[in-house]
């Protein structure tokens, strides 16, 4: 498959910030036009990652916007490694910026296809299974940091709504529907949200089986955003790290694994039909 050429992902994910920060500061592009002495197009290429940036121009802008010394750092950070493909993240803040990153590049996706091994996807989580895994992947954290990751969590489902939403696939491993929560009701209500979730025009919930054995998806959960005009994107996250990896190889790896979970994965109404039932068997969520 021939692979688009485009803006490097840190470059875009700066790109979408500075137009965040415009419409936060009130400012409209012949505002800013006026003021910094660049062009409305200069300014519109920068703010949709049509083109690369340069460290001194967005520094402008974020000078403009009265944007935090620290935070001003790490944007222009992103814009001197922009050529660098592949994008690593460390977390160190209690609400994770990798989040943000995520949640700005699916606003921009046309489509977005998820493995998961572990845990229902944040997209269709209800707010009461985000908390039971917030709580039981984390520990000691003050109880408002709690609901500050739960409501970012959740907040992030928007995007799944209005017009322009993108198309949602979701590929699960049967055992994410068989773990338990320590409340059987969590789980009960959380597997009914994604039987209802399946019935929705933009999202596809398919199972993949435990009898399909050993198959790439064993390597980990991943993420695919598909772009209209950029290269398409994987994502990664684990235990406080995360990356987006936009090298062709890695994106043709990822692209050849969902095709073959796609071949092992139970058809859309298999899958509802077994989401539903375990919903009705509450003992199956009790076991030790």
């Amino acid at each position: 498959m021939e692979r688009r050429s485009g803006i490097p992902a840190r470059v875009r994910r700066v790109s979408g910030e500075l137009r965040e920060l415009r419409d936060r500061n009130g400012f409209s592009a012949a505002e800013v036009s006026r003021s910094l002495g660049i062009s409305m197009s200069k300014l519109s290429r920068m703010e949709t990652g049509t083109r690369g940036l340069a460290a001194d121009d967005v520094a402008a802008l974020l000078g403009l916007y009265r944007v935090p010394t620290q935070r001003r750092e790490e944007i222009l950070a992103l814009v001197r490694n922009g050529t660098d493909r592949n994008w690593w993240q460390v977390q160190h803040a209690a609400l994770p910026a990798m989040w943000q990153d995520l949640m700005r590049f699916e606003a921009e996706a046309t489509a977005i296809h998820g493995w998961e091994t572990q845990f229902i996807p944040g997209l269709l989580q209800t707010d009461e299974y985000a908390e039971a895994v917030i709580r039981g992947t984390t520990h000691g954290l003050p109880e408002r940091e709690v609901q500050r990751l739960v409501e970012a969590r959740v907040g992030r489902q928007t995007v799944l709504l209005g017009s322009r939403a993108p198309g949602l696939e979701v590929l699960l491993d049967e055992p994410v529907l068989r773990r338990p929560t320590a409340d059987s009701g969590v789980m009960r209500r959380q597997l009914l949200r994604l039987a209802e979730s399946n019935l929705r025009p933009n999202v596809t919930v398919r199972v993949v089986p435990q009898r399909a054995g050993i198959h790439p998806g064993m390597e980990g959960p991943f993420v695919l955003l598909d772009f209209p005009k950029q290269p398409n994107l994987v994502y990664l996250e684990h235990r406080g790290n995360s990356a987006f990896l936009e090298q062709p190889e890695h994106v043709d790896a990822a692209e050849r694994s969902l095709w073959r979970l796609r071949e092992l994965a139970l058809t859309p109404d298999d899958s509802g039909e077994i989401i539903a039932r375990l919903a009705d068997e509450p003992a199956e969520h009790e076991k030790e």
